[in-house]
């Protein structure tokens, strides 16, 4: 039985060297969707190029990197991850940012979004959570996007690679199991198990080794990130890695892998 999958591009928007990667990827079905930066400085460029592509289109919620003059409540991960724990974020202005980047979202692409994840993870923070779901409800009721869940129970990491052993367990406990038990009670989908994350190095060798491992025990619903770009990105702390991804996605090896496990690409 053949296992369908998501394979999700973030950080459309950002840059149009990540956003024609992500285009060209699409197109030749190597993605299953992106989710955008709508308050990224390439966004509004490559919007018409997004729209006419096939695959899914999502938000990637943003408060932690001020990418134009018109991006809304930003502060730095750390400053973000206390003040919301603390729960002593500012509840209006969160609940405007939401509001405004789903307006942009649904006024430049001409649709609602499919799902919705968040820059950083944010989208699952304690306070953004709960609102996000409430918009969502207010918005979407008939017919709700789907939200990535980061949890990683089956997506254990290799042997020996200690450093990267950490990362996904951290991301997932910085909400993965709360936001899962309210969008279950909204009745809102989620993707069953969540991969892609590793340290951002090692170059196309390294990261053909991770996407060969992630595809080894990816099951039915499961969703992987990637962050592609056709060149390194000016000041983008991925850099080179980008490239890196982009060329071991489009590569013919990666058709080979995703049929050597019995995956498709939802």
């Amino acid at each position: 039985m053949r296992k369908v999958i998501s394979i999700c591009a973030d950080d459309f928007g950002q840059d149009q060297a990540i956003d024609s990667s992500i285009v060209e990827l699409l197109a030749s079905k190597r993605l299953s969707g992106t989710s955008c930066l709508v308050d990224g400085r390439s966004f509004q460029v490559s919007v018409p190029s997004l729209r006419q592509a096939p695959g899914q289109k999502g938000l990637h919620l943003n408060f932690t990197e001020r990418l134009s003059d018109s991006s809304q409540a930003i502060w730095p991960l750390k400053k973000l991850i206390v003040l919301a724990y603390l729960r002593c974020l500012p509840i209006e202005k969160i609940k405007a940012s939401i509001a405004h980047q789903l307006d942009l979202f649904e006024r430049h692409m001409q649709q609602v979004p499919d799902y919705i994840d968040g820059h950083q993870h944010v989208h699952q923070l304690p306070q953004i959570r709960e609102l996000l779901l409430a918009q969502i409800e207010q918005r979407y009721a008939a017919n709700p996007p789907w939200l990535r869940y980061t949890g990683a129970e089956r997506i254990n990491t290799p042997e020996g690679r200690s450093k990267a052993t950490v990362k996904p367990r951290i991301i997932a406990a910085l909400g993965a199991t709360e936001l899962a038990r309210l969008a279950i009670a909204k009745r809102v989908t989620m993707n069953a198990a969540f991969t892609g994350v590793y340290d951002f190095s090692g170059g196309r060798e390294a990261y053909a080794q991770w996407v060969q491992y992630w595809l080894s025990l990816m099951q039915h619903g499961d969703t992987m990130m990637c962050h592609p770009a056709t060149q390194s990105v000016e000041g983008d702390v991925l850099g080179a890695q980008r490239v890196a991804e982009y060329e071991v996605l489009k590569s013919a090896q990666m058709r080979q892998w995703l049929a050597q496990h019995e995956l498709t690409l939802a």
